[in-house]
């Protein structure tokens, strides 16, 4: 669907009513025109800024343009540029459409929408990017009915948003699921709350360490699978701080291995199941 200036803020339930926001780099407008209200995700492969086009986006951190960048008109509105974005700080609250009009009721998960970067759709099981939190359309008196609608107000999931990655060090509710297949380089982004599943006969690489990263990796299909760690990381194994570079590896379906930051240094797997060795 073909978006449009809306902005979607309503309130804020900080102290001062102001949402959190930030400066993202955009792209020109002439490669990719953003419009007021699109929700946004990080393009680590570009480093800019971009409009939503696929459910599993939520891999990468969200934000929702809070300006317009034009595709044509005065250069300094058009030419590559940092604009405003709404943080997402689970705070604020927004307004947004939904795929399928419903009696919204509080507190029901909803996650992204294909091809539409303003609206969201039910999640019915799947990774819940925002919650809702509205209750205008509910019943009153001793009606018991809550009135259909097709849009809803929403706080959105830290684990996914701008703000949850680099302004919070609260837990993160839920973990992202990434399949990875074959041989692989997980991103930054990646590596916070998430699972990975593995499948083939892989090689995983990391990024380079960074504090609080935490990720879960199961093998599942038995392959031949090692988990990679930049050249000047360590993994520290069964209690054993291993070399620089040294791979984790395991052949073996439903073994897995969960990886936290330890220091600067590296990762230490904790409550590994199964027997992971030193690839090297």
């Amino acid at each position: 669907m073909t978006a449009v200036n809306k902005d979607p803020f309503v309130y804020s339930r900080n102290k001062d009513g102001k949402p959190v926001m930030f400066k993202g780099l955009v792209q020109a407008g002439s490669t990719q025109a953003i419009k007021r209200g699109e929700i946004c995700v990080w393009d680590e492969t570009t480093g800019y800024w971009v409009p939503v086009d696929a459910v599993a986006d939520h891999r990468y951190w969200l934000a929702i343009a809070a300006e317009e960048q034009k595709a044509s008109g005065r250069h300094e509105l058009t030419a590559s540029r940092y604009i405003d974005f709404y943080a997402l700080h689970p705070d604020d609250i927004f307004e947004l459409a939904i795929a399928t009009a419903t009696g919204l009721a509080y507190g029901d998960p909803y996650t992204l929408t294909a091809s539409d970067s303003q609206k969201l759709t039910a999640a019915a099981g799947a990774f819940a990017v925002a919650i809702a939190v509205g209750d205008g359309h509910y019943p009153q008196e001793e009606d018991t009915t809550i009135r259909n609608q097709s849009y809803g107000l929403f706080s959105f999931n830290p684990a996914v948003t701008w703000w949850g990655n680099r302004m919070s060090q609260e837990v993160r509710t839920g973990r992202k699921v990434i399949a990875m297949a074959a041989t692989g380089t997980l991103l930054e982004s990646d590596m916070y709350n998430s699972l990975i599943l593995i499948s083939g006969t892989s090689v995983i690489t990391l990024p380079a360490v960074k504090p609080g990263m935490d990720a879960i990796f199961i093998n599942t299909d038995g392959a031949d699978q090692s988990i990679d760690p930049n050249a000047a990381d360590k993994i520290r194994l069964d209690g054993a701080l291993l070399d620089n570079g040294d791979k984790i590896s395991q052949t073996t379906v439903g073994y897995y291995c969960n990886l936290i930051t330890e220091s600067a240094d590296g990762f230490c797997c904790i409550a590994p199941v199964g027997t992971w060795t030193d690839g090297s």
